[in-house]
């Protein structure tokens, strides 16, 4: 009888770890996205004022279309770019401090 209460509540316990540990890794992974969403919105604000350091083209005028096309193209490029692992490295470090205070 009582190595039964013993089992249940160390079966009580590893099930409370395995919780926790399941609660921390899906906090980390909102994390995660969270911070590789802010590298991307970064990124494209830094490929926009890259941008509009350029000077014109001489040949044709900029159209509207254009501009709207340059601006998706931006955004997925810094999407992509904030998923590389060759990133700025924002991320990683806003990851790895940020980290901290989940634990």
């Amino acid at each position: 009888m009582k190595t039964d209460i013993i089992n249940q509540n160390l079966l009580q316990q590893q099930m409370e770890t395995v919780g926790e540990k399941t609660r921390k890794s899906g906090e980390e992974k909102e994390l995660e996205e969270a911070v590789q969403g802010f590298e991307a919105i970064f990124m494209q604000s830094l490929l926009k004022s890259m941008r509009q350091t350029l000077p014109g083209d001489a040949l044709f005028e900029k159209s509207h279309a254009m501009g709207i096309f340059e601006s998706m193209h931006d955004q997925y490029l810094a999407e992509e770019l904030s998923k590389s692992p060759n990133a700025a490295g924002i991320g990683k470090f806003l990851y790895e401090e940020l980290k901290k205070t989940i634990s």
